[in-house]
């Protein structure tokens, strides 16, 4: 099968599914930097991840959540999808609320937690471009 459209644009065959959870705090949002070892290490960005075979998006949300963070969250709304440029990834995009658990995040994916103003997740260096498309959705 060839991945090469007219030209040389790639052809995205298959897409990769994943979430991201959006906690808020008063006017914050929860942020996270993602570690070094992972793909795109050192940014900062909403938690989340991969759907797992047979997951839903709310079922996964939930799952990496209490995996990178050690929380409880409840899925509150899916405010849509956001896809990721230059990727194959579509990621469903929950605001969620957190129902038990201390912020614990695992250290293999997680550098850094924070609460974050969606002004200072704006400015913030290096971030993720769907941060903006995710703050767009939330209308802040």
């Amino acid at each position: 099968m060839n991945d090469r459209s007219e030209g040389s644009r790639p052809v995205l065959s298959r897409v990769r599914r994943g979430v991201i959870g959006v906690l808020r705090r008063g006017d914050e949002l929860l942020a996270i930097r993602r570690a070094a070892g992972i793909a795109k290490g050192g940014c900062w960005c909403f938690p989340g991840g991969h759907l797992e075979y047979g997951e839903t998006s709310r079922m996964a949300v939930v799952r990496e959540l209490r995996e990178e963070l050690g929380i409880d969250v409840e899925p509150v709304r899916r405010l849509g999808s956001v896809r990721v440029l230059d990727s194959r990834h579509v990621l469903a995009v929950w605001e969620i609320i957190q129902v038990g658990g201390g912020i614990c995040p695992a250290e293999s994916e997680i550098a850094e937690v924070r609460w974050m103003t969606a002004d200072g997740l704006r400015e913030i260096q290096p971030s993720l471009p769907s941060n903006a498309r995710v703050l767009a959705m939330l209308g802040v």
